[in-house]
């Protein structure tokens, strides 16, 4: 059973959900060519086309307009549904990487998230 989990964060109406990801889920995330190339535009597209819309019922504007302290809760819980995964990529030596790209996210979204907000207009 798909583990997920539906919160409210203080300020908004709306409750948030976060899904655990499927194993096929994984496997053709890491396959995307955006993987493979590493550009910073290439993974944001793959963040604001595949990843949001897989894990969560979060818009990319609502994540826009979110402070990194409301985006950490968002992680939290997300990192919480898929314990499961993190603790095989820590085992399998890929957790270094999935550590920074955290805090990548939350210590500088706005300049990840800000130039996609722009595409989308």
């Amino acid at each position: 059973m798909r583990l997920k989990n539906t919160f409210k964060i203080e300020g908004y109406e709306k409750e948030f959900e976060v899904k655990e990801l499927t194993v096929k889920e994984i496997i053709d995330l890491s396959k995307d060519k955006a993987i493979d190339n590493l550009s910073i535009d290439a993974l944001k597209e793959l963040f604001q086309t595949r990843l949001l819309p897989l894990c969560s019922n979060l818009e990319l504007d609502e994540l826009i307009e979110m402070t990194p302290s409301e985006i950490k809760i968002i992680w939290d819980s997300f990192e919480k549904v898929n314990e499961a995964f993190f603790h095989l990529a820590r085992k399998a030596g890929i957790g270094e990487t999935l550590g920074e790209l955290k805090a990548a996210i939350i210590a500088d979204f706005s300049n990840f998230a800000v130039p996609l907000s722009k595409q989308a207009t």
